[in-house]
């Protein structure tokens, strides 16, 4: 009998009208002959509503409370969804992250999964009961429970399906599936029939929301297929996997922008290779991700060095920095915000020199400045001011033809 996981975001599980829909595709999926395991978000905006009722509290909670708190809100749903299968004459029975044997790394608030227990599952699975789990959540191997992050019930489902041996995780959410770029921001944005693992990574990482780029390490690591589709209608999604036919002539696939984008700036920074591994050694102990990184050697003893970071964490990355000024050495602090990322991702890009000079001409040609720059093979990101970044997308759109029907090379 086949394996399968579906994952449930918060809107497809927002009501109980929803979640009798959310059944129906789980029950068909049953009767069709298959193992499920579901895996659901919190309903609707209750993570938000949570993330609120803290703020009224502290500016800055204690990370290991906010964890005991948002956790309970995928708890609602597990119990909820268990509810109406059983209402309906189907066997199921909820998992909350801990029970179900997700351990992860002692990290508050953006844990990593290090393994799963299966045994407290699989007995269930046998009965032929659908096993309901708590995405977003884990604990460590002390007991302190903990989150995932941002998007991390993707990343529960695809953890699960590695660990189940299920060959195919979908994903349900409120898109049709993976789009050229973000269809609510550029109209004529267009779903894609399928996109390789490495493409979808580096559209996650650089602001798709759509899948948490953890979710798509784990699906390309355990060569798990994954399928972004509805959960309002039967259209087809979008299938995510190792090998794709390539659309005729389009080194680039879409288009990945993310806001809320601060640059950070260190001036009179020490001149060596030491002095800056010491600047990103004090910002990983505090679990703070940076972006795009450019260095400009002023002289032979100064340097300066600027780095993005998600806007949410400037405070935090300010009093880092203010902290250990002496020992880091630098001597001026400044920083911008109100910024945006806008990138241009495809494996073609690799064997298609000038894709870059394409990009930089386009978004000359509308005056809208570049003010910094990362690549890798098959991606190129710039930073621009955030208030012409729907300028920038629809550009870019145009320029590389996202919106014409593939045309695929076989």
């Amino acid at each position: 009998m086949a394996l399968t996981v579906m994952k449930f975001g918060g809107t497809s599980v927002a009501t109980v009208e929803r979640l009798q829909r959310v059944a129906d595709r789980i029950i068909r999926k049953k009767e069709a002959g298959n193992q499920v395991i579901v895996v659901v978000s919190a309903m609707g905006k209750t993570t938000d509503a949570l993330v609120s009722m803290a703020g009224e509290i502290s500016d800055r909670p204690s990370k290991r409370e906010m964890d005991v708190l948002l956790s309970t809100g995928e708890q609602v749903t597990i119990a909820l969804l268990a509810m109406v299968l059983i209402e309906r004459g189907c066997p199921a029975i909820s998992f909350t992250g801990w029970q179900a044997g997700i351990k992860t790394e002692d990290v508050h608030e953006s844990a990593r999964i290090g393994s799963i227990d299966t045994s407290q599952i699989r007995p269930h699975l046998k009965e032929g009961k659908i096993v309901i789990v708590a995405g977003f959540q884990g604990v460590t191997e002390s007991g302190e429970i903990t989150t995932l992050g941002r998007g991390g019930s993707d990343t529960s489902a695809v953890a699960l399906a590695s660990a189940f041996g299920a060959e195919k995780c979908e994903i349900y959410t409120d898109v049709t599936g993976v789009f050229t770029t973000d269809p609510r921001y550029v109209a004529k944005a267009r779903k894609l029939k399928e996109i390789s693992y490495d493409e979808m990574l580096e559209m996650a990482y650089l602001g798709a929301g759509v899948l948490h780029p953890r979710a798509v390490e784990y699906a390309k690591n355990s060569h798990i297929e994954l399928v972004v589709c509805s959960s309002f209608t039967d259209e087809e999604g979008t299938v995510i996997k190792e090998e794709v036919a390539m659309e005729k002539a389009k080194a680039v696939r879409g288009l990945a922008f993310e806001k809320n984008v601060t640059k950070v700036t260190l001036l009179g920074l020490p001149n060596s290779v030491s002095a800056v591994s010491r600047v990103f050694d004090a910002i990983a102990d505090r679990h703070i991700n940076i972006d795009v990184i450019v260095q400009n050697v002023l002289d032979e003893e100064k340097t300066s060095l600027s780095f993005t970071i998600d806007h949410d964490v400037l405070n935090e990355t300010v009093d880092v920095l203010r902290t250990q000024e002496k020992e880091l050495e630098f001597h001026h602090l400044i920083f911008e915000s109100e910024l945006a990322k806008v990138s241009i991702v495809g494996s073609g890009m690799a064997s298609n020199p000038g894709v870059a000079a394409q990009m930089f001409h386009a978004l000359a040609a509308k005056n809208i400045k570049v003010k910094m720059i990362s690549t890798s093979e098959i991606k190129v990101s710039t930073i621009i001011d955030e208030d012409r970044l729907l300028e920038a997308l629809d550009t870019l759109h145009e320029t590389f033809h996202l919106a014409e029907q593939e045309s695929i090379s076989l």
